[in-house]
């Protein structure tokens, strides 16, 4: 009878054993990530894909002609659709007449009274230049996050890239509003000079509303 309890009490002492061997294991496995890391949260990625096709599509467009009023004034670009029209419809032509044509002889004596205009045209296009710059550097010059941050740790990572491209797409999305509202008030009297403005009107709202929803979400 007294080997009896001696025998149980040995068989008692490995499982007790047993269960601190599990307690030791337990705290040394490493605690798992609450965080997965997934590709599209890349910090060395760009902020938004899409938004960056839709900027280099129609702020592209955009730059070229302001570039043109810019530096250039009253050249016309052959490769733009009724690019003539626009110029006429706009009074380039009486500023800024192209030489050897028939608004050099109709307007060049009277251009140089018209500087003022030219002042006007040129700074609205400086403007719409240094909107497309911004517009381009928010989408493709800068990253998410800080790229010295290992995609290891995607808890940690420093967002201040989206910040800053959101920033600008707000404050350009409302540049975009404005410049839809003066083509759209524009539009009829673009129509009577045979100058159809739908596609810039479509082209500029749909950069607009891309802007606003990927500024403002």
């Amino acid at each position: 009878k007294q080997q009896q309890p001696q025998q149980q009490q040995q068989q008692k002492r490995p499982a007790q054993k047993k269960k601190g061997s599990k307690d030791e294991n337990s705290s040394s496995s490493p605690v798992p990530a609450t965080q997965e890391y997934n590709p599209q949260e890349d910090p060395n990625s760009i902020p938004s894909r899409i938004a960056l096709r839709t900027v280099l599509i129609v702020s592209s467009i955009i730059a070229v002609i302001s570039i043109r009023d810019l530096f250039f004034a009253g050249s016309i670009i052959s490769f733009i659709p009724r690019d003539d029209i626009y110029l006429e419809w706009t009074g380039a032509f009486f500023h800024s007449p192209p030489p050897d044509t028939v608004e050099a002889d109709e307007y060049g004596l009277e251009s140089p009274l018209y500087a003022g205009d030219k002042l006007v045209s040129q700074l609205l296009g400086m403007y719409l230049v240094l909107g497309c710059l911004l517009k381009f550097a928010s989408v493709g010059a800068w990253s998410k996050g800080n790229r010295s941050m290992e995609p290891e740790s995607p808890e940690n990572v420093d967002r201040h890239g989206v910040v800053s491209s959101k920033m600008i797409w707000k404050a350009q999305a409302f540049g975009d509003m404005l410049l839809l509202f003066m083509l759209r008030m524009f539009a009829p009297a673009a129509k009577s000079a045979s100058l159809d403005l739908r596609w810039h009107l479509m082209t500029v709202a749909y950069e607009m509303i891309i802007l606003g929803l990927y500024g403002f979400h």
